[in-house]
């Protein structure tokens, strides 16, 4: 019986992959556009309830908004079509262009003509506000995966799993 090489393991990294999730692979084609507002659907891409991280890739028809909004956690964006615009903002995010937003931010994101498609990966919670900075409204990894599942539903599609 041999014994494992103790110096091809130095940095001690087989007890962690022992306790490492498994890779994921998510097919697009196998998740909906689930209709989110009027001209915007979103393709939930990871919902982790327990971390509270999410990411999905947004699609804003020309000239629709997402409603100003705060965001408790950083975001960060990466625009794969199209571009964007913040109307408290003076430079644009094209094709290509990634975005990082600090906590606290707060905008309004306005779709160019052509439209756009963005890989946006959250943390926490986003916070619709009026304009006198009053909630409104909000968004999490819960209401992101019960949208996702209620419309899969209502559709009869088996939801994929994205909790990881």
């Amino acid at each position: 019986m041999s014994t494992p090489d103790v110096a091809a393991d130095q940095l001690g990294l087989r007890p962690l992959k022992e306790i490492t999730l498994e890779e994921r692979v998510i097919v697009l084609d196998e998740i909906p556009w689930v209709p989110y507002a009027e001209g915007i659907f979103v393709k939930p891409v990871r919902l982790n309830r327990k971390t509270g991280f999410w990411a999905n890739i947004t699609k804003v028809e020309g000239g629709m908004q997402i409603n100003r909004h705060y965001h408790v956690n950083p975001v960060t964006g990466f625009v794969l079509e199209g571009s964007w615009y913040y109307a408290e903002r003076d430079w644009v995010a094209r094709e290509g262009t990634m975005i990082w937003e600090p906590p606290g931010d707060i905008h309004t994101l306005i779709s160019n003509d052509e439209g756009t498609t963005t890989l946006f990966m959250l943390e926490g919670a986003l916070l619709y506000v009026d304009e006198d900075d009053n909630v409104v409204g909000f968004d999490d990894v819960l209401a992101h995966t019960h949208k996702y599942h209620e419309f899969c539903r209502a559709e009869g599609i088996e939801p994929v799993d994205l909790d990881y």
